[in-house]
Parts: C-alpha cells; structure tokens; sequence
C-alpha cells in the first residue's frame, strides 16, 4: 500500500449469547452478470455491500454506489437489515431487481446478535461467492463485513459514514470502547472511504492507518427541480416571507433544537421569518414543546416525511445545526438548488460551504451564534442571492458518476495490491 493519504482529485480540501438467529429474507433479483467473475480472472468486479443503516444518507449512498457499479458492469449483491429503513430506500430498493438483495436482523449497537449475524454473512459469502470485493457501510456493516471475511483474502473497504466515536453526544467511556474497536477493525481493511475531510482529519488522528484512508466525498445526480413558485403555492407561503428550511430527521445528532431557539433569537427583528421543517423522529414532540415555549411555533411549518428535493425551492437558505455529519446529501441538493447554507463546523461541510462565499459557519451548540448568523442572511438579499448563485457552480464538483468512478478505481487498487502481495508466494511455490 501506499505511504500517503489518497485524496480523489478535485477535491482536495483547502482548509484544514445468542442461537442461529432468524432466517434471513431473500429479495427476488435477476441476474446482473451472468458470468460471474473469479477473483484475479479480468473479468467484472463482485461486489458485495452490507449495511444495516438504510436510512438517510447512508441508505441513499449505498443504492447509489450499487446501481452505478452495476452499470458499469459489476455483480452487485447486497446485504441489508429490516431495522431502519426509510420509506425512500425501501421504494428504491425494490426497483433495482438486477441487484442481488439479502435482508438479515442487524442491531445498530453492540449486541450478542452480532455473533449470528457474522456467521450469517459469513455463510452468505461461502455460498454465493467468491468475491472480488466486500464492502461494508456504517459502524455495523463495516464490522460485519471485516469480521466476516477475515481469513478469506478477499479486499475489504469500509465507508464509516460518520464514526460513532466522532458522537460528541456520547459520554467519554463509549467514545473510548468504540474508537478501539474501530482501530482493532481497521487492521482487516485494506481500505477506508471517508466521505468528507473531517471524517477523513479524524481517521488519520486516531491511528487508522494513513495508508488506508481514502477521501471519496458523496454525489448527486441532476435533479428536476420545481420552481420557487410553484414549490412556494404548494406550501401556501406567502412571496414575501423568507424561509429557513431544515431537512432531516429530528434526533439529537442533528441538533434541531438549536435551530427552533436560533428562530427565537430573531424573531423580533425578522418578523417575515418563517422556518420550514422536514423530516421526522423521536424529538418532534419536544421540539414542538420547546417552540411553543419560546413563542415561535406560528412561525413553523412541520412537513413531516416528505421529498426534500421537492420542497429546497421555496426555501431562501438551508439551516443545518447538526453535531456531527459525514457529508449529508441534503447540503449537495441545497447547492445544486442555488441555496446559501447556515451550517455549523461539526456538520461535514468544509468542502461543500466556504464561509462568506456561499454561506455561513458558526461553531456547533451555540443558539446566539447561529441566531446572529441568521439574522446576517435574513436581513442581505443580495448576499443571499450572491450566496445561492455560487452555492450551484459548487455542486457541479459533486456528482454520482465521479463518486462511483472513484469507488471503483479504488476496488481495482485493492484488487491490484492484493495480486502483487500473492505473487511472491506463488513464485516460491514454485520454486
């Protein structure tokens, strides 16, 4: 492997007890390579993705990358949990046919089901391989898949998706337990994927392994946008209203609350001030509490579940006070929708929001910052305008095909590296 830190180019950031388990469910598929390929062979690439996050961004992350290795010719197979899945990915999901699916019970914490679930991707792998490639997503797929296929010799790449160990909301003794196993894991991986420089910053720190750390930031298809008319008269806002919008699912992670005392903190001065929520979670009940405590509920507008895409235009920014990200999806779609961005520094934007060009960074879990930087924007129309135009000459930098390309070339890598390692063996066997 290499001695330095793989950066894709373009994107080199600028600024620093338990029984068998229960019988897995088999989707029905066809096949997408009917000639399966043998490992080393020159053949199309298998690949196998597990996940048992399917939900949010990861969830749109894997059917993305899937389809588009797909595409280019791979056999793709992919192996889910049940547990958190959204209504989008599992619309999505059961249109791509093509690709082999398995679902298998997956807990997102530490749990002894965890020993029957490696067994279980373990005898998936024996049965339907051999692989060229295992790739696991999120904290449990990523253990899974390195656990599973230890001993096998087959390359395996994680894309953590944001590390649990990066949780500030985590008390100190949990960061520690999880960031040791992630670095005991990280000996089985012959690649990382850290999808924005943050989570890439804090790979290298931790002692993951520079060789191992790629940075393949997330991408975006074109999107058919509605208009801002159109998008504004379905919501029944008034033209001269100014929205904040946030999209995302309302946990503590994402910081909601901080946005609902931030709309508090300008409610005097920006009396047209309205703010657009999308998503849905365990915290919309408080959250509804706090907004009527502080005065602004009549200023929200809860959407619930919704197509974000369809609704980024009748905002005039996005709001993201979020804890911790990987790079959200939701800050690509802003861009290419010509949105400015109000983000905090933990939010995985560093490479998406230059503060003062496209937008504004304050530090996270600060309420008055983030009011002050709101009142910026609300009260500069042409900076919003300034902001939203660059905001889309950005998002041309972040698109699905240079995300999967880069993927892809990062499997062959691996497939490279793995030959190179196995012929000085088979030549003294030789010998």
């Amino acid at each position: 492997m290499g001695n330095r830190l793989s950066l894709v180019p373009g994107f080199t950031p600028d600024r620093p007890a338990d029984g068998p388990g229960p019988e897995p469910t088999v989707l029905p598929w066809t096949d997408a390579c009917p000639e399966v390929a043998a490992p080393g062979s020159g053949r199309a690439i298998k690949v196998l993705m597990i996940t048992e996050s399917c939900g949010g961004g990861a969830g749109r992350h894997v059917l993305d990358l899937s389809e588009g290795l797909f595409e280019r010719g791979c056999d793709v197979h992919l192996i889910h949990s049940p547990g958190r899945v959204d209504s989008f990915f599992r619309e999505r999901s059961g249109r791509l046919r093509a690709i082999r699916q398995a679902s298998y019970p997956m807990h997102w914490g530490i749990h002894p089901g965890d020993f029957s679930a490696v067994r279980w991707v373990r005898r998936y792998i024996r049965e339907h391989g051999p692989f060229n490639i295992i790739h696991g997503h999120g904290a449990k797929g990523g253990a899974l898949a390195r656990l599973a296929s230890w001993g096998l010799g087959t390359p395996v790449l994680h894309t953590p998706h944001g590390f649990t160990a990066m949780d500030p909301g985590l008390a100190w003794r949990q960061r520690q337990l999880y960031h040791a196993l992630e670095w005991a894991l990280s000996k089985l991986s012959d690649r990382i994927i850290a999808v924005s420089p943050e989570e890439q910053r804090f790979c290298v720190r931790s002692g993951l392994g520079r060789s191992r750390v790629v940075l393949i930031p997330n991408g975006i298809a074109s999107i058919a946008f509605p208009s801002r008319t159109l998008a504004r008269q379905g919501l029944g806002l008034a033209a001269d209203c100014v929205v904040a919008g946030f999209v995302g699912r309302l946990v503590d992670q994402k910081a909601p609350d901080v946005l609902i005392e931030a709309l508090a903190g300008v409610a005097r001065t920006a009396p047209r001030c309205r703010l657009i929520i999308v998503g849905t979670g365990p915290l919309e009940g408080e959250l509804r509490t706090l907004a009527d405590r502080l005065g602004v509920a009549d200023r929200i507008l809860w959407l619930g579940e919704r197509d974000g895409k369809m609704i980024l235009p009748a905002f005039d920014l996005l709001a993201l006070p979020s804890r911790k990200e990987g790079l959200p999806y939701v800050v690509l779609e802003a861009l290419a929708a010509g949105l400015p961005v109000l983000g905090t520094a933990s939010a995985g934007v560093e490479i998406l929001v230059r503060h003062g060009h496209n937008g504004l960074i304050v530090p996270p879990d600060r309420p008055d910052l983030f009011a002050a930087a709101l009142a910026e924007l609300l009260s500069d129309p042409l900076k919003l305008e300034q902001f939203g135009r660059r905001s889309r000459e950005i998002s041309t930098e972040f698109t699905v095909r240079r995300m999967v390309d880069s993927t892809h070339d990062a499997y062959l890598n691996c497939i490279g590296m793995r030959v190179m390692e196995a012929r000085p063996r088979l030549c003294e066997g030789v010998r």
